[in-house]
């Protein structure tokens, strides 16, 4: 038996085992130990240490081997052990585990189509355990250069999270309704997750994916409803719905690739035509996980969850295992163009689409929402282009957008708490207000737009990716455009301030500060080096995920000339920039303090029609109305009260019914989508 486990297990096995188990028997530690507070915060704090340390020395560990640098690590295991007993066996188990914990929640909740969803899944995976042949030896997990970065992302940008929700859900527990679950439950299920991310990014068996895929979405459930009550009782149960709807498409793919004999994991999609169709039903499983359209229903309703919860499960990590397991199949799918085609329109749609309703709302968590299903919707149309350029903007904006779109979530979070609010219009004043959450605040705003940081080099790819395909640059460079409006004026706003005689001082936990601190280092210093990163990793990548970089039309030119830059000319644009702005804020330094020094303030200009002068404002005595300075006299003598605010369209364009045209066309595209599988298979 010793000799048995020695040949399955090496160092880079225990420690893969240990992300996925340690994360899930912390969780119960501290739902256990709910009540010593002094004692779950420590295992929290270890709960992220262990996530951060293990992701990094399970990518380093699974980088190497004794012939030295591999880009591949896999876990090979016979299929049968022992005394005849089949691996299968247990893979299948554990699935059956969590899609009978799925029917449980269906039953519970009395939602007949949660119970009908769970049975087709149940249906389809012990169909698929029993057809096609059993192969003789199994691997369990893989770990390639995609894995890697997944794993990276959940470790450093989850372990931040987890760090500021220390403080975050203590406030948040004293403010909490009627009826809400536990910070033991909550951090149970908020750790557990953590560990079926790092699962189902490095599961290569079909089994074992399923398994974390729904474990994933069975927490993401949980979290949404933490705080009880109707809303988020119909907002995780919307969820949970549409992605138990995407389980059974994800069940029925894998089903049709063992009836037609493909194999147990991901090396059965060779791009065979019998493969099409499960392929198509994938991608389809992965629209709903990552919330394009037509399901971004379910994510804009998880935005009632506690900020940690959207920031980690809806930003960062749970909706990347979408856009992951596009990745993962559409390079094998380049020959079927009309195929790929419709996955890269209905990205593209559902950028444009969703950056769209970001300009229309003045919401700061819906905005951010809004804002990820876009962003999530070019990674799916850098997928569909069929290029290595586009694939390599894919990965840039997965592992960037992260970073930024954590920070920003933590941020929100963060103003939400003091101001009692998440509207915009109420978040001007914030460098007085709060100033070091809105300088991090800025810099993730930044990251969005600005270079030299990494989101904008993958538009612009992304762009390039599509100079010859005019139908998709329209839809792209539409969603860039609309990308920036909202987030400058989003930007714009938060600064808008008035003199203030005192120094601003922010009251803010050393958790919480760490974490923003962190994140936001993060984000500067990965755009200082954006330009190195993409040379030596993404281009990289997509020169070896495509296995002929030479035919016409994948653009390997462009990559080629990117990786030809040595690294003064790849460190120089992120230098000139950064010098540009480092001078900016000296010299506006430099005119405050003139101005504040001469005591040449003024109040706002308002045509010379000022109720009052800033020093009577500030004497008690000659204001006993209350006035403001930017208080105005209007027509007859009547006094007004001046207002700055940005511009949402309200008054020409309804959300839900953009909305619903946006739904009837994804609708629409998903259906030609399957004409275009049944015309390839038809063809081959």
């Amino acid at each position: 038996m010793e000799k048995v486990i020695s040949s399955l297990f090496g160092m880079t096995h225990w420690v893969l085992l240990a992300m996925v188990i340690a994360p899930i028997l912390l969780g119960c530690l501290t739902f256990l130990l709910q009540k010593r507070e002094k004692l779950r915060t420590v295992l929290i704090w270890i709960s992220a240490a262990i996530v951060l340390a293990g992701g990094i020395l399970l990518v380093w560990l699974s980088t190497g081997s004794e012939e030295g640098l591999v880009q591949t690590w896999q876990w090979d295991v016979p299929a049968t052990i022992g005394h005849g007993f089949r691996l299968d066996l247990l893979s299948f188990g554990l699935e059956a585990f969590v899609l009978l914990a799925l029917l449980y929640v269906g039953f519970k909740i009395e939602n007949g189509w949660i119970v009908f969803l769970g049975l087709i899944q149940t249906g389809f995976a012990v169909a698929a355990h029993f057809v096609g042949e059993h192969q003789d030896s199994l691997v369990l997990f893989r770990i390639d250069n995609l894995t890697r970065i997944l794993i990276l992302v959940t470790a450093v940008v989850g372990s931040a999270i987890l760090i500021f929700s220390i403080n975050y859900m203590k406030e948040h527990a004293k403010h909490a309704p009627e009826g809400a679950g536990s910070l033991g439950r909550f951090y149970f299920f908020f750790i557990s997750f953590l560990g079926f991310m790092i699962g189902l990014v490095s599961a290569n068996n079909f089994s074992l994916f399923s398994t974390f895929w729904e474990a994933t979405t069975l927490c993401s459930y949980a979290l949404i409803g933490q705080d009880g009550g109707e809303a988020r009782r119909v907002n995780a149960t919307r969820a949970l719905l549409i992605n138990s709807f995407g389980g059974v498409l994800m069940l029925a793919g894998i089903f049709l690739l063992k009836v037609n004999g493909c194999g147990e994991d991901f090396q059965s999609l060779t791009g065979a035509a019998v493969t099409v169709l499960p392929a198509m039903l994938l991608c389809m499983a992965a629209f709903t996980k990552s919330a394009l359209f037509p399901f971004q229903s379910w994510l804009l309703g998880a935005m009632v969850a506690p900020t940690p919860v959207s920031a980690l499960l809806h930003a960062a990590t749970m909706v990347k295992a979408g856009v992951y397991l596009v990745m993962r199949i559409s390079p094998h799918y380049s020959d079927y163009t009309l195929f790929m085609m419709m996955i890269a329109f209905t990205g593209a749609l559902s950028f444009a689409g969703a950056a769209f309703l970001a300009c229309t709302q003045s919401n700061a968590k819906k905005v951010l929402a809004y804002s990820t299903i876009s962003n999530l919707g070019l990674v799916v149309a850098c997928a569909g282009i069929e290029s290595p350029l586009a694939y390599a903007a894919g990965l840039s904006i997965i592992t960037f957008h992260a970073v930024s779109k954590g920070l920003l979530f933590l941020c929100v979070g963060r103003i939400e708490q003091k101001l009692g609010s998440r509207d915009i219009e109420k978040m001007d004043g914030m460098p007085y207000k709060m100033p070091f959450t809105t300088m991090v605040a800025m810099v993730g705003m930044m990251s969005m737009l600005l270079p030299p940081f990494g989101m904008l080099l993958s538009k612009w790819l992304a762009i390039e990716a599509t100079i010859h395909s005019p139908f998709l640059l329209v839809f792209l460079a539409t969603g860039s455009a609309f990308t920036v409006y909202f987030w400058a004026k989003w930007m714009g706003h938060m600064q808008i301030q008035g003199y203030h005689p005192d120094k601003p001082v922010e009251e803010i936990s050393k958790s919480m500060k760490f974490s923003l601190g962190y994140l936001a280092i993060l984000v500067i210093v990965t755009g200082l080096f954006t330009m190195m990163i993409f040379r030596n990793v993404f281009t990289t990548m997509a020169a070896e995920t495509f296995l002929d970089p030479s035919q016409p039309g994948t653009d390997m030119d462009m990559l080629n000339k990117i990786n030809a830059l040595n690294n003064e000319q790849a460190m120089f644009p992120a230098y000139l920039v950064l010098g540009c702005l480092a001078l900016g804020l000296i010299l506006s330094a430099i005119f405050i303090a003139i101005l504040v020094k001469n005591r040449n303030i003024r109040p706002p200009y308002l045509c010379g029609e000022n109720a009052i002068t800033i020093e009577e404002e500030l004497n008690p005595e000659k204001n006993k109305l209350g006035l403001r300075s930017y208080d105005f006299y209007s027509v007859g003598g009547k006094v007004e009260h001046a207002v700055f605010s940005s511009y949402y369209f309200k008054n020409y364009i309804n959300e839900n019914r953009v909305s619903k045209y946006l739904n009837w066309l994804s609708w629409l595209s998903m259906i030609v989508l399957i004409g275009c599988v049944v015309a390839a298979i038809t063809i081959k």
